[in-house]
């Protein structure tokens, strides 16, 4: 069963990698070669022809689960204009101080899932629009604004696009102020899951709203983690125990664990009721139906229900009373698991949580003549150990410390926090408020005594260690060696990790030479970040845009990049000017790297020592002259043509970085310090504006490329069509960050050009079309 559920799972895995929908003549002839190698060799060699039609089933049910998923994609026409739609939440809404968010299922004048926001304008006083009390199963009609699904494309950056693809959303948008907003019908009179879950949110408010860690006791009861704040957010993430604050398998598992435990227990304790149905099937029946309750409650979301998958595997086994290896069950719902929705592959928790339910499964095995305290912590250990190649592949990143974190935590969590949340939530049902009011008081006291401790680890500095798996061998070489390690002692194996340890190390890493360098021009949307790194230097030139709802391209996208590239320290950090869209994210990037210098045109608005940029400043890093050209001191120019304007050059090409500058700034140059402007790549002024990239200037800096950073659709209509025709005309290339992602030019003996999109291409992310 485990052979075959491999078999499957790699032939989803397969199609999940391809870049398109469509088969390609080469799969078609590699499909035909396994279909007529099935047909020739069923009878001599049966296992081997099951695996190869099982693989084609599994790459097969990918490609038409993604079909449906793609086809119900909304229609342009219906897209980035005012449109009036009616539909019904279906989801539980996620509710902040100035938006709510919510999932809702258009059903006029389309059909399709839609991931939507609505904004309250609290700051017009003279016609403030509040939110209303969104519930799920609500039928409303809202005037909404919808835009194709889109997100960063990055280096290291999460991805927003393969996420939507995977949760099935066809479309984002927002809910626009309109008197067409109605609710429509509150279908009070029909019972849901969901809106049982709802009814407890409700309930249970008023007592764990007040509390430290009352939106993680919410997650631990509904699944809702929309409760929780980002700090303590990112003290589990610095810590690798994200898992346990919101409900999970490990949740699941015990509870069900707990009460089939418990039913087996009082069960043989009456001779009769164990004569006429055995303590071990009846303890099943109760295990499996806490265990679909638990994940009904909470919302049946993938990971829910992938572990109680998982469940009711070894539950019916039991139930059915049939004698099958714990590999074979595991290979069971790993197939169900598939099968339901095989669109799990694209979910890293899919993959951590096979994975590392494999690893206790093995290391259950081991040592059992050991005690049971012993035991626990070797395993825990092996967790830690084995989860290294995953973690570091998807995170990029991992926790040192996250064995002693996890040690103490899974206890807190697991015979604390959990339990006592749940007994909370029954006792607060019953009306037994003040128990219940001890019970929530006792859950959440043993979470701040674990934050206690998981904020000193969190301090360490070399707790986080980050890393980046540069190819699927590194994965592979990386997973081999922790195999090899954790390999029974008796083997006498163990050794060959030694080598294979050296191996990873003696593959060569591509490295910089003097005269070279690497301009990245990250995909920040409507803004600006780019990223110079020579042999032993690093430049960061703006830094993105911070929104009101607290989302910073600073900490989503530049920071991870810089991470994945090693990087802890900037020699220079240059804001062009004072916009948002440049400025925004400084303050994350000043809180996790350390900064030689800043220069800016905008001292004022920056909390830290800077220094003002001015024309004529230079240096000279591995062989890479950098030049400021821009602000002039003889000019009065302000805002967008008082931008820092920067010039890089190894000898051969050269980039030049021009912030927002406009026209005015634009001709000024061009009288005063034309000889200094001609570059061969140069990144466009103001995102291609209609105020800037004059006819003139383009004359005068000749490239051969233009770099655009803007984003899709964006309000502004940047690049504009006239500019674009203009560098057209000229015989200029153009790159979109919004078409091409990350922008990599890299500057040495010769110009090398790469696009993170187009080069990591899948059928799922959108492509431009021109």
């Amino acid at each position: 069963m485990l052979i075959y559920a491999l078999s499957f799972l790699l032939g989803i895995g397969l199609f999940s990698l391809k870049s398109t929908l469509q088969i390609s003549l080469v799969e078609w002839v590699v499909i035909f070669a396994i279909f007529l190698t099935i047909f020739t060799t069923f009878k001599r060699h049966k296992s081997l022809s099951l695996n190869l039609a099982i693989f084609v089933l599994g790459f097969a049910w990918m490609g038409v689960i993604s079909t449906q998923v793609l086809k119900a994609q909304i229609q342009d026409h219906y897209l980035n204009k005012p449109i009036l739609v009616s539909g019904e939440i279906v989801e539980l809404p996620e509710k902040t101080s100035r938006s709510t968010k919510f999932i809702f299922k258009a059903s006029s004048p389309f059909q399709g899932r839609l991931k939507l926001a609505w904004h309250g304008h609290y700051n017009n006083k003279t016609n403030p629009s509040k939110v209303p009390n969104l519930r799920i199963g609500e039928s409303w009609q809202l005037l909404l604004k919808l835009k194709h699904n889109n997100g960063y494309q990055n280096l290291n950056s999460f991805d927003y696009e393969k996420w939507l693809f995977y949760k099935r959303i066809n479309a984002t948008g927002y809910v626009r102020t309109s008197s067409a907003n109605q609710r429509i019908n509150t279908n009070a009179n029909t019972f849901s899951i969901d809106r049982l879950r709802q009814d407890i949110r409700y309930l249970l408010s008023p007592q764990i709203e007040k509390k430290t860690f009352g939106g993680v006791i919410n997650a631990l009861v509904i699944g809702d983690r929309s409760l929780i704040p980002d700090k303590q957010w990112s003290l589990f993430r610095s810590t690798n125990t994200t898992h346990l604050s919101v409900i999970s398998g490990l949740h699941i598992g015990l509870i069900s664990g707990f009460i089939f435990l418990l039913v087996q227990f009082l069960w043989r304790y009456s001779s009769r009721l164990s004569i006429m149905i055995p303590a071990q099937v009846i303890a099943a029946y109760f295990g499996l139906v806490s265990a679909l309750l638990y994940a009904l409650i909470s919302g049946f979301s993938t990971p829910t229900v992938r572990a109680f998958i998982m469940a009711s595997v070894v539950f019916i086994s039991i139930i059915l009373r049939r004698h099958h290896t714990i590999w074979q069950l595991y290979g069971a719902a790993l197939i169900l698991v598939l099968i339901h929705n095989p669109l799990s592959v694209l979910s890293i928790g899919f993959w951590l949580s096979f994975y590392v339910v494999a690893i206790i499964i093995y290391g259950a095995g081991q040592h059992q003549e050991k005690s049971w305290f012993y035991r626990l912590i070797y395993i825990q250990l092996l967790i830690s150990f084995s989860s290294l190649p995953l973690t570091i592949w998807f995170f990029s990143a991992t926790s040192i410390l996250s064995p002693i974190a996890n040690l103490i935590a899974i206890p807190v969590f697991s015979f604390i926090a959990t339990p006592l949340s749940l007994i909370g939530t029954l006792l607060t049902f019953s009306g037994l408020t003040y128990l219940s009011e001890i019970s929530f008081s006792i859950a959440n006291q043993s979470l701040i005594y674990l934050s206690i401790l998981l904020e000193q680890l969190q301090q360490f500095d070399f707790n986080q260690w980050h890393y980046t798996q540069t190819s699927w061998i590194d994965l592979a070489l990386f997973i081999l060696l922790v195999f090899v390690a954790i390999l029974p002692k008796a083997l006498k194996l163990r050794w060959l990790s030694v080598f294979i340890l050296l191996l990873m190390i003696l593959i060569p890493n591509p490295k910089m030479n003097n005269n070279s360098a690497l301009v990245t021009t990250l995909d920040v949307a409507q803004g600006l970040a780019t990223v110079v790194q020579t042999k032993n230097h690093v430049l960061l030139f703006d830094t993105g845009a911070k929104y009101p709802s607290g989302f910073n391209l600073g900490e989503s996208v530049i920071t991870p990049y810089l991470h994945a590239k090693h990087i802890q320290y900037l020699d220079k950090v240059i804001i062009s000017h004072g916009d948002n869209d440049h400025i925004g994210g400084l303050d994350n990037i000043l809180k996790n790297f350390k900064v030689g210098a800043i220069l800016t045109s905008v001292p004022k608005k920056i909390q830290a020592k800077t220094i003002l940029c001015q024309k004529g400043q230079n240096w000279q890093w591995d062989g890479v002259m950098f030049e400021v050209l821009n602000p002039d001191n003889n000019t009065r120019f302000q805002g967008n043509n008082a931008s820092c304007m920067l010039r890089i050059s190894n000898g051969k090409y050269s980039v030049l970085l021009t912030g927002d500058i406009e026209r005015e700034t634009e001709r000024h140059l061009v009288q005063n310090n034309q000889a200094a402007l001609k570059s061969t790549v140069m990144l466009a002024p103001h995102h291609g504006s209609k105020t800037s990239s004059t006819q003139t200037f383009l004359n005068a800096v000749s490239p051969s490329l233009i770099v655009v950073s803007s984003g899709f659709n964006n309000r502004f209509k940047h690049p504009a069509k006239t500019i674009i025709k203009r560098y057209q005309s000229n015989g200029i290339k153009v790159l979109k960050t919004a078409c091409s992602g990350q922008i990599d030019i890299f500057l040495s003996d010769t110009i090398n050009i790469k696009e993170y999109r187009k080069d990591s291409a899948s059928y799922y992310l959108r492509q431009c079309k021109d």
